[in-house]
Protein backbone atom coordinates (compact mmCIF):
# COMPACT_ATOMS: atom_id res chain seq x y z
CA UNK A 1 0.00 0.00 0.00
CA UNK A 2 1.21 3.47 -0.81
CA UNK A 3 2.20 5.92 1.90
CA UNK A 4 -0.28 8.00 3.81
CA UNK A 5 1.06 11.23 2.38
CA UNK A 6 0.37 10.38 -1.26
CA UNK A 7 -2.21 12.98 -2.39
CA UNK A 8 -3.03 10.99 -5.49
CA UNK A 9 -4.56 8.26 -3.33
CA UNK A 10 -6.86 10.82 -1.69
CA UNK A 11 -8.05 12.02 -5.09
CA UNK A 12 -8.65 8.53 -6.46
CA UNK A 13 -10.61 7.48 -3.39
CA UNK A 14 -12.92 10.48 -3.70
CA UNK A 15 -13.22 9.88 -7.46
CA UNK A 16 -14.50 6.37 -6.73
CA UNK A 17 -17.31 7.79 -4.57
CA UNK A 18 -18.11 10.36 -7.25
CA UNK A 19 -17.83 8.44 -10.51
CA UNK A 20 -17.73 4.64 -9.98
CA UNK A 21 -20.82 2.78 -11.21
CA UNK A 22 -23.29 2.28 -8.38
CA UNK A 23 -23.40 -1.52 -8.54
CA UNK A 24 -19.59 -1.73 -8.49
CA UNK A 25 -19.35 0.81 -5.68
CA UNK A 26 -22.06 -0.99 -3.71
CA UNK A 27 -20.15 -4.24 -4.16
CA UNK A 28 -16.92 -2.63 -2.93
CA UNK A 29 -18.62 -1.11 0.10
CA UNK A 30 -21.43 -3.57 0.90
CA UNK A 31 -19.71 -6.93 0.46
CA UNK A 32 -17.08 -6.20 3.14
CA UNK A 33 -19.77 -4.61 5.34
CA UNK A 34 -22.03 -7.65 4.97
CA UNK A 35 -19.12 -9.98 5.67
CA UNK A 36 -18.36 -7.86 8.74
CA UNK A 37 -21.95 -8.32 9.89
CA UNK A 38 -21.70 -12.08 9.29
CA UNK A 39 -18.58 -12.06 11.42
CA UNK A 40 -20.47 -10.11 14.10
CA UNK A 41 -23.27 -12.68 13.93
CA UNK A 42 -20.72 -15.46 14.50
CA UNK A 43 -19.23 -13.37 17.30
CA UNK A 44 -22.61 -13.05 19.01
CA UNK A 45 -23.50 -16.68 18.42
CA UNK A 46 -20.20 -18.12 19.64
CA UNK A 47 -20.72 -17.48 23.37
CA UNK A 48 -24.29 -18.82 23.37
CA UNK A 49 -23.32 -21.82 21.25
CA UNK A 50 -20.42 -22.99 23.44
CA UNK A 51 -22.26 -22.22 26.68
CA UNK A 52 -25.13 -24.26 25.27
CA UNK A 53 -22.75 -27.21 24.90
CA UNK A 54 -22.47 -27.36 28.69
CA UNK A 55 -26.11 -28.50 28.73
CA UNK A 56 -27.02 -25.98 31.44
CA UNK A 57 -30.01 -23.86 30.35
CA UNK A 58 -29.52 -21.54 33.34
CA UNK A 59 -26.14 -20.46 31.92
CA UNK A 60 -27.73 -19.80 28.54
CA UNK A 61 -30.45 -17.77 30.25
CA UNK A 62 -27.85 -15.80 32.25
CA UNK A 63 -26.02 -14.80 29.08
CA UNK A 64 -29.33 -13.82 27.48
CA UNK A 65 -30.20 -11.62 30.46
CA UNK A 66 -26.82 -9.87 30.22
CA UNK A 67 -27.20 -9.08 26.53
CA UNK A 68 -28.90 -5.69 27.11
CA UNK A 69 -25.82 -4.47 29.02
CA UNK A 70 -23.37 -5.54 26.31
CA UNK A 71 -25.75 -4.28 23.62
CA UNK A 72 -25.87 -0.83 25.22
CA UNK A 73 -22.06 -0.76 25.20
CA UNK A 74 -22.03 -1.63 21.50
CA UNK A 75 -24.80 0.92 20.94
CA UNK A 76 -22.69 3.70 22.40
CA UNK A 77 -19.80 2.72 20.14
CA UNK A 78 -22.12 2.51 17.16
CA UNK A 79 -23.62 5.90 18.00
CA UNK A 80 -20.24 7.64 17.95
CA UNK A 81 -19.03 5.58 14.97
CA UNK A 82 -22.13 6.17 12.85
CA UNK A 83 -22.15 9.89 13.59
CA UNK A 84 -18.43 10.29 12.89
CA UNK A 85 -18.64 8.17 9.73
CA UNK A 86 -21.45 10.31 8.28
CA UNK A 87 -19.69 13.55 9.25
CA UNK A 88 -16.43 12.37 7.69
CA UNK A 89 -18.15 11.30 4.45
CA UNK A 90 -19.99 14.64 4.21
CA UNK A 91 -16.73 16.53 4.89
CA UNK A 92 -15.01 14.48 2.17
CA UNK A 93 -17.78 15.39 -0.26
CA UNK A 94 -17.17 19.05 0.58
CA UNK A 95 -13.37 18.68 0.41
CA UNK A 96 -12.79 19.71 4.07
CA UNK A 97 -9.71 17.71 5.15
CA UNK A 98 -9.25 19.46 8.51
CA UNK A 99 -12.75 18.42 9.59
CA UNK A 100 -12.02 14.83 8.57
CA UNK A 101 -9.00 14.81 10.91
CA UNK A 102 -10.98 16.42 13.72
CA UNK A 103 -13.94 14.03 13.46
CA UNK A 104 -11.82 10.86 13.33
CA UNK A 105 -9.58 11.87 16.24
CA UNK A 106 -12.52 12.95 18.39
CA UNK A 107 -14.39 9.68 17.79
CA UNK A 108 -11.38 7.59 18.91
CA UNK A 109 -10.68 9.34 22.22
CA UNK A 110 -14.30 10.02 23.03
CA UNK A 111 -15.19 6.33 22.63
CA UNK A 112 -12.39 5.37 25.02
CA UNK A 113 -13.65 7.78 27.67
CA UNK A 114 -17.29 6.76 27.30
CA UNK A 115 -16.40 3.05 27.47
CA UNK A 116 -14.49 3.56 30.72
CA UNK A 117 -17.27 5.68 32.24
CA UNK A 118 -19.90 3.10 31.28
CA UNK A 119 -17.93 0.29 32.93
CA UNK A 120 -17.58 2.25 36.18
CA UNK A 121 -21.29 3.09 36.35
CA UNK A 122 -22.44 -0.49 35.66
CA UNK A 123 -19.97 -1.90 38.21
CA UNK A 124 -21.10 0.50 40.95
CA UNK A 125 -24.77 -0.32 40.39
CA UNK A 126 -24.28 -4.01 39.55
CA UNK A 127 -26.77 -5.43 42.08
CA UNK A 128 -29.80 -3.28 41.25
CA UNK A 129 -29.04 -3.69 37.55
CA UNK A 130 -29.04 -7.49 37.88
CA UNK A 131 -32.41 -7.23 39.61
CA UNK A 132 -33.69 -5.04 36.79
CA UNK A 133 -32.45 -7.54 34.19
CA UNK A 134 -34.69 -10.19 35.72
CA UNK A 135 -32.08 -12.58 37.10
CA UNK A 136 -33.35 -15.37 39.34
CA UNK A 137 -31.48 -17.26 42.07
CA UNK A 138 -30.63 -19.82 39.39
CA UNK A 139 -29.00 -17.32 37.03
CA UNK A 140 -27.72 -14.43 39.15
CA UNK A 141 -24.18 -15.69 39.92
CA UNK A 142 -23.61 -16.64 36.28
CA UNK A 143 -24.76 -13.22 35.08
CA UNK A 144 -22.65 -11.36 37.63
CA UNK A 145 -19.45 -13.22 36.73
CA UNK A 146 -20.02 -12.62 33.01
CA UNK A 147 -20.59 -8.87 33.42
CA UNK A 148 -17.54 -8.44 35.66
CA UNK A 149 -15.10 -9.51 32.95
CA UNK A 150 -16.99 -7.76 30.15
CA UNK A 151 -16.72 -4.47 32.04
CA UNK A 152 -12.96 -4.84 32.34
CA UNK A 153 -12.73 -4.65 28.57
CA UNK A 154 -15.54 -2.13 28.01
CA UNK A 155 -13.31 0.66 26.58
CA UNK A 156 -11.87 -1.79 24.04
CA UNK A 157 -15.34 -2.99 23.01
CA UNK A 158 -16.41 0.63 22.57
CA UNK A 159 -13.38 1.62 20.46
CA UNK A 160 -13.61 -1.53 18.35
CA UNK A 161 -17.27 -0.91 17.51
CA UNK A 162 -16.72 2.78 16.82
CA UNK A 163 -13.58 2.69 14.68
CA UNK A 164 -14.80 -0.28 12.64
CA UNK A 165 -17.50 2.05 11.32
CA UNK A 166 -15.34 5.15 11.08
CA UNK A 167 -12.76 3.72 8.69
CA UNK A 168 -15.48 2.70 6.23
CA UNK A 169 -16.16 6.39 5.62
CA UNK A 170 -12.97 6.66 3.51
CA UNK A 171 -13.82 3.50 1.57
CA UNK A 172 -11.80 1.12 3.77
CA UNK A 173 -14.63 -1.42 4.05
CA UNK A 174 -12.23 -4.34 3.55
CA UNK A 175 -9.98 -3.17 6.39
CA UNK A 176 -13.02 -2.84 8.63
CA UNK A 177 -13.95 -6.42 7.79
CA UNK A 178 -10.40 -7.66 8.48
CA UNK A 179 -10.36 -5.98 11.89
CA UNK A 180 -13.65 -7.59 12.90
CA UNK A 181 -12.55 -10.94 11.48
CA UNK A 182 -9.45 -10.96 13.65
CA UNK A 183 -11.49 -10.43 16.81
CA UNK A 184 -14.08 -13.04 15.86
CA UNK A 185 -11.52 -15.72 15.03
CA UNK A 186 -9.74 -15.11 18.32
CA UNK A 187 -13.06 -15.28 20.19
CA UNK A 188 -14.20 -18.49 18.48
CA UNK A 189 -10.82 -20.15 19.14
CA UNK A 190 -10.73 -19.12 22.80
CA UNK A 191 -14.41 -19.86 23.62
CA UNK A 192 -14.18 -23.68 23.65
CA UNK A 193 -10.78 -23.51 25.35
CA UNK A 194 -11.94 -21.28 28.20
CA UNK A 195 -15.53 -22.55 28.50
CA UNK A 196 -15.13 -26.30 28.00
CA UNK A 197 -11.43 -27.25 28.27
CA UNK A 198 -10.56 -25.01 31.23
CA UNK A 199 -14.08 -25.34 32.66
CA UNK A 200 -14.47 -21.59 33.22
CA UNK A 201 -18.04 -21.60 31.88
CA UNK A 202 -19.73 -18.19 31.68
CA UNK A 203 -16.68 -16.14 32.82
CA UNK A 204 -14.66 -17.91 30.11
CA UNK A 205 -17.05 -16.61 27.46
CA UNK A 206 -16.60 -13.05 28.72
CA UNK A 207 -12.79 -13.32 28.82
CA UNK A 208 -12.70 -14.65 25.25
CA UNK A 209 -14.93 -11.77 24.10
CA UNK A 210 -12.69 -9.14 25.71
CA UNK A 211 -9.50 -10.61 24.24
CA UNK A 212 -11.12 -10.75 20.80
CA UNK A 213 -12.11 -7.08 21.01
CA UNK A 214 -8.59 -6.16 22.15
CA UNK A 215 -7.08 -7.81 19.07
CA UNK A 216 -9.49 -5.98 16.75
CA UNK A 217 -8.75 -2.66 18.44
CA UNK A 218 -5.00 -3.12 17.96
CA UNK A 219 -5.56 -3.69 14.24
CA UNK A 220 -7.72 -0.56 13.86
CA UNK A 221 -5.16 1.58 15.68
CA UNK A 222 -2.43 0.24 13.37
CA UNK A 223 -4.53 1.01 10.30
CA UNK A 224 -5.37 4.55 11.41
CA UNK A 225 -1.76 5.38 12.30
CA UNK A 226 -0.01 3.74 9.36
CA UNK A 227 -2.38 3.13 6.46
CA UNK A 228 -5.29 5.58 6.52
CA UNK A 229 -5.18 8.13 3.69
CA UNK A 230 -7.32 10.82 5.28
CA UNK A 231 -8.04 10.20 8.98
CA UNK A 232 -6.06 10.81 12.13
CA UNK A 233 -6.11 9.70 15.76
CA UNK A 234 -3.15 11.85 16.74
CA UNK A 235 -3.66 13.82 19.99
CA UNK A 236 -2.84 17.09 18.20
CA UNK A 237 -5.96 16.66 16.05
CA UNK A 238 -8.24 16.00 19.03
CA UNK A 239 -10.44 18.77 20.33
CA UNK A 240 -13.65 18.93 22.32
CA UNK A 241 -15.26 21.63 20.24
CA UNK A 242 -18.99 21.96 20.70
CA UNK A 243 -19.54 21.85 16.93
CA UNK A 244 -17.78 18.46 16.66
CA UNK A 245 -19.68 16.94 19.56
CA UNK A 246 -23.02 18.22 18.30
CA UNK A 247 -22.43 17.12 14.70
CA UNK A 248 -21.38 13.57 15.61
CA UNK A 249 -23.94 12.96 18.33
CA UNK A 250 -26.87 14.53 16.47
CA UNK A 251 -26.27 12.21 13.49
CA UNK A 252 -25.27 9.16 15.53
CA UNK A 253 -27.95 9.56 18.18
CA UNK A 254 -30.64 7.70 16.20
CA UNK A 255 -28.46 4.57 16.02
CA UNK A 256 -27.64 4.84 19.69
CA UNK A 257 -31.26 5.42 20.69
CA UNK A 258 -32.42 2.52 18.53
CA UNK A 259 -29.99 0.08 20.12
CA UNK A 260 -30.50 1.48 23.61
CA UNK A 261 -34.25 1.09 23.24
CA UNK A 262 -33.68 -2.40 21.88
CA UNK A 263 -31.78 -3.21 25.05
CA UNK A 264 -34.42 -1.57 27.23
CA UNK A 265 -37.19 -3.44 25.46
CA UNK A 266 -35.22 -6.67 25.91
CA UNK A 267 -35.11 -6.02 29.65
CA UNK A 268 -38.89 -5.50 29.74
CA UNK A 269 -39.39 -8.51 27.51
CA UNK A 270 -37.18 -10.75 29.65
CA UNK A 271 -38.91 -9.63 32.83
CA UNK A 272 -42.27 -10.63 31.33
CA UNK A 273 -40.86 -13.91 30.01
CA UNK A 274 -39.40 -14.84 33.41
CA UNK A 275 -42.95 -14.79 34.77
CA UNK A 276 -43.76 -17.59 32.31
CA UNK A 277 -40.53 -19.47 33.17
CA UNK A 278 -36.75 -19.39 32.50
CA UNK A 279 -37.23 -21.75 29.54
CA UNK A 280 -39.21 -19.04 27.71
CA UNK A 281 -36.29 -16.60 28.08
CA UNK A 282 -33.91 -19.22 26.68
CA UNK A 283 -36.29 -20.06 23.79
CA UNK A 284 -36.70 -16.44 22.68
CA UNK A 285 -32.96 -15.82 23.01
CA UNK A 286 -31.99 -18.91 21.01
CA UNK A 287 -34.56 -18.11 18.30
CA UNK A 288 -33.29 -14.53 18.17
CA UNK A 289 -29.71 -15.72 17.70
CA UNK A 290 -30.81 -18.16 15.01
CA UNK A 291 -32.66 -15.51 12.96
CA UNK A 292 -30.52 -12.44 13.68
CA UNK A 293 -28.72 -13.01 10.39
CA UNK A 294 -31.78 -11.68 8.50
CA UNK A 295 -31.80 -8.24 10.10
CA UNK A 296 -28.05 -7.96 10.55
CA UNK A 297 -27.19 -8.71 6.92
CA UNK A 298 -29.65 -6.07 5.81
CA UNK A 299 -28.11 -3.73 8.36
CA UNK A 300 -24.72 -4.51 6.82
CA UNK A 301 -25.96 -3.43 3.41
CA UNK A 302 -27.30 -0.18 4.87
CA UNK A 303 -23.96 0.39 6.61
CA UNK A 304 -22.16 -0.25 3.34
CA UNK A 305 -24.11 2.35 1.36
CA UNK A 306 -24.07 4.95 4.14
CA UNK A 307 -20.78 6.58 3.02
CA UNK A 308 -22.07 6.67 -0.58
CA UNK A 309 -25.31 8.40 0.45
CA UNK A 310 -23.51 10.83 2.78
CA UNK A 311 -20.86 11.68 0.16
CA UNK A 312 -23.52 12.20 -2.53
CA UNK A 313 -25.44 14.46 -0.16
CA UNK A 314 -22.32 16.49 0.69
CA UNK A 315 -21.47 16.84 -3.02
CA UNK A 316 -25.15 17.43 -3.98
CA UNK A 317 -25.15 14.52 -6.44
CA UNK A 318 -28.87 13.83 -6.17
CA UNK A 319 -29.20 11.43 -9.11
CA UNK A 320 -26.42 9.31 -7.68
CA UNK A 321 -28.13 9.26 -4.31
CA UNK A 322 -31.45 8.23 -5.90
CA UNK A 323 -29.85 5.38 -7.81
CA UNK A 324 -28.04 4.13 -4.70
CA UNK A 325 -31.18 4.12 -2.55
CA UNK A 326 -33.42 2.46 -5.15
CA UNK A 327 -30.95 -0.33 -5.92
CA UNK A 328 -30.23 -0.91 -2.24
CA UNK A 329 -33.94 -1.13 -1.38
CA UNK A 330 -34.57 -3.71 -4.09
CA UNK A 331 -31.58 -5.78 -3.10
CA UNK A 332 -32.48 -5.84 0.60
CA UNK A 333 -36.04 -6.95 -0.18
CA UNK A 334 -34.81 -9.90 -2.27
CA UNK A 335 -32.10 -10.86 0.22
CA UNK A 336 -34.54 -10.63 3.15
CA UNK A 337 -37.03 -12.90 1.38
CA UNK A 338 -34.40 -15.56 0.63
CA UNK A 339 -33.05 -15.54 4.19
CA UNK A 340 -36.55 -15.68 5.65
CA UNK A 341 -37.43 -18.78 3.62
CA UNK A 342 -34.19 -20.51 4.63
CA UNK A 343 -34.68 -19.73 8.33
CA UNK A 344 -38.23 -21.08 8.28
CA UNK A 345 -37.21 -24.29 6.44
CA UNK A 346 -34.33 -25.04 8.80
CA UNK A 347 -35.83 -23.62 12.01
CA UNK A 348 -35.55 -26.83 14.04
CA UNK A 349 -31.94 -27.38 13.02
CA UNK A 350 -31.10 -23.78 13.90
CA UNK A 351 -32.57 -24.05 17.39
CA UNK A 352 -31.03 -27.46 18.05
CA UNK A 353 -27.60 -26.10 17.07
CA UNK A 354 -27.73 -23.78 20.09
CA UNK A 355 -29.40 -25.93 22.72
CA UNK A 356 -30.56 -29.54 22.83
CA UNK A 357 -33.45 -29.28 25.27
CA UNK A 358 -36.72 -31.03 24.45
CA UNK A 359 -38.71 -28.38 26.31
CA UNK A 360 -37.06 -25.39 24.61
CA UNK A 361 -36.74 -26.61 20.99
CA UNK A 362 -40.47 -26.47 20.05
CA UNK A 363 -40.78 -23.04 21.70
CA UNK A 364 -37.81 -21.78 19.70
CA UNK A 365 -39.20 -23.14 16.42
CA UNK A 366 -42.53 -21.42 17.12
CA UNK A 367 -40.81 -18.09 17.79
CA UNK A 368 -38.89 -18.33 14.50
CA UNK A 369 -42.11 -18.99 12.56
CA UNK A 370 -43.57 -15.69 13.82
CA UNK A 371 -40.51 -13.44 14.05
CA UNK A 372 -39.48 -14.07 10.42
CA UNK A 373 -42.79 -12.88 8.95
CA UNK A 374 -41.41 -9.36 8.43
CA UNK A 375 -37.89 -10.46 7.47
CA UNK A 376 -37.94 -8.99 3.94
CA UNK A 377 -38.98 -5.54 5.24
CA UNK A 378 -36.25 -5.03 7.84
CA UNK A 379 -33.75 -3.78 5.24
CA UNK A 380 -36.07 -1.05 3.94
CA UNK A 381 -36.54 0.21 7.49
CA UNK A 382 -32.75 0.26 8.00
CA UNK A 383 -32.32 2.13 4.73
CA UNK A 384 -34.83 4.83 5.73
CA UNK A 385 -32.93 5.43 8.96
CA UNK A 386 -29.57 5.45 7.14
CA UNK A 387 -30.84 8.02 4.64
CA UNK A 388 -32.10 10.35 7.37
CA UNK A 389 -28.82 10.07 9.29
CA UNK A 390 -26.62 10.54 6.22
CA UNK A 391 -28.47 13.71 5.18
CA UNK A 392 -28.28 15.37 8.60
CA UNK A 393 -31.98 15.07 9.44
CA UNK A 394 -31.40 14.06 13.04
CA UNK A 395 -34.89 14.94 14.29
CA UNK A 396 -36.63 12.56 11.88
CA UNK A 397 -34.03 9.84 12.40
CA UNK A 398 -34.38 10.05 16.18
CA UNK A 399 -38.17 9.87 15.95
CA UNK A 400 -37.99 6.81 13.69
CA UNK A 401 -35.57 5.13 16.10
CA UNK A 402 -37.73 5.88 19.13
CA UNK A 403 -40.84 4.77 17.27
CA UNK A 404 -40.07 1.11 16.68
CA UNK A 405 -38.51 -0.04 19.95
CA UNK A 406 -40.04 2.57 22.23
CA UNK A 407 -43.32 4.21 21.30
CA UNK A 408 -44.75 1.11 19.62
CA UNK A 409 -43.02 -1.98 20.98
CA UNK A 410 -42.85 -1.41 24.73
CA UNK A 411 -46.53 -0.46 25.28
CA UNK A 412 -47.62 -3.25 22.91
CA UNK A 413 -45.46 -5.71 24.84
CA UNK A 414 -47.41 -5.23 28.07
CA UNK A 415 -50.80 -5.03 26.39
CA UNK A 416 -50.28 -8.16 24.29
CA UNK A 417 -48.73 -10.10 27.17
CA UNK A 418 -51.76 -9.32 29.30
CA UNK A 419 -54.19 -10.32 26.55
CA UNK A 420 -52.39 -13.29 24.96
CA UNK A 421 -49.52 -14.24 27.26
CA UNK A 422 -46.38 -15.67 25.62
CA UNK A 423 -48.02 -15.62 22.17
CA UNK A 424 -48.57 -11.87 22.47
CA UNK A 425 -44.92 -11.25 23.32
CA UNK A 426 -43.79 -13.21 20.26
CA UNK A 427 -46.06 -11.24 17.91
CA UNK A 428 -44.92 -7.82 19.17
CA UNK A 429 -41.75 -7.49 17.06
CA UNK A 430 -43.28 -8.05 13.60
CA UNK A 431 -46.23 -5.79 14.47
CA UNK A 432 -43.92 -3.01 15.67
CA UNK A 433 -41.77 -3.22 12.53
CA UNK A 434 -44.72 -2.85 10.15
CA UNK A 435 -46.10 0.19 12.00
CA UNK A 436 -42.68 1.83 12.20
CA UNK A 437 -41.79 1.16 8.55
CA UNK A 438 -44.89 2.98 7.27
CA UNK A 439 -44.01 6.14 9.19
CA UNK A 440 -40.26 5.88 8.49
CA UNK A 441 -40.86 5.68 4.75
CA UNK A 442 -43.24 8.66 4.85
CA UNK A 443 -40.72 10.79 6.76
CA UNK A 444 -37.84 9.79 4.46
CA UNK A 445 -39.85 10.80 1.38
CA UNK A 446 -40.87 14.09 3.00
CA UNK A 447 -37.26 14.95 3.84
CA UNK A 448 -36.05 14.01 0.34
CA UNK A 449 -38.59 16.34 -1.25
CA UNK A 450 -37.51 19.13 1.10
CA UNK A 451 -33.87 18.62 0.14
CA UNK A 452 -34.61 18.80 -3.58
CA UNK A 453 -36.81 21.85 -3.16
CA UNK A 454 -34.12 23.70 -1.19
CA UNK A 455 -31.47 22.75 -3.73
CA UNK A 456 -33.67 24.02 -6.58
CA UNK A 457 -34.24 27.31 -4.74
CA UNK A 458 -30.51 27.74 -4.06
CA UNK A 459 -29.69 27.01 -7.70
CA UNK A 460 -32.31 29.52 -8.91
CA UNK A 461 -31.05 32.18 -6.51
CA UNK A 462 -27.45 31.61 -7.61
CA UNK A 463 -28.45 31.78 -11.28
CA UNK A 464 -30.42 34.98 -10.73
CA UNK A 465 -27.49 36.55 -8.90
CA UNK A 466 -24.97 35.66 -11.61
CA UNK A 467 -27.24 36.95 -14.40
CA UNK A 468 -27.95 40.29 -12.71
CA UNK A 469 -25.90 43.00 -14.54
CA UNK A 470 -25.26 44.87 -11.32
CA UNK A 471 -23.94 41.70 -9.67
CA UNK A 472 -21.74 40.96 -12.69
CA UNK A 473 -20.29 44.45 -12.49
CA UNK A 474 -19.65 44.08 -8.76
CA UNK A 475 -17.97 40.70 -9.22
CA UNK A 476 -15.81 42.05 -12.05
CA UNK A 477 -14.79 45.01 -9.93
Amino acid sequence: MESKSNPKNNFLSQEIFATESIWKLMAKMCVPAVLTILIMVLYNMADIYFIGQTGDSYKVTALSLCMPITTVLSALGSMVGTGASSCISIAMGRGDTSRVHAFSSFSFYFSLLVGAAYAIVIYIFMNPILNLLGTSPNTRDFAQSYLFFILLGAPLVMVNTCMGQVIRSEGAATQSMIGNTIGTIVNIILDPIFILTFGLGVPGAAIATVIGNACSTVFFIYYLLKKSQKMSILPKDFSFQRSLVFAILSIGLPSGISTLLNSLSSIFENNLLVEHGDQYVAALSVAGRATMIIGMLQMGIAMGVQPIVAYSYGAKKWDRMNETIKKTAGFTLVLGLILTVLCRIFSQQLVTAFIDDAQIIPLGVYVISISTLTGPLAGVYQLCTTFLQSTEKASYAIFVSVLRQGLVFIPALYIMNRLFGFDGIVWCQPAALICSLVLAFALAMRHYRQLRKKDAEDTAASSEFSENPACKKEITA
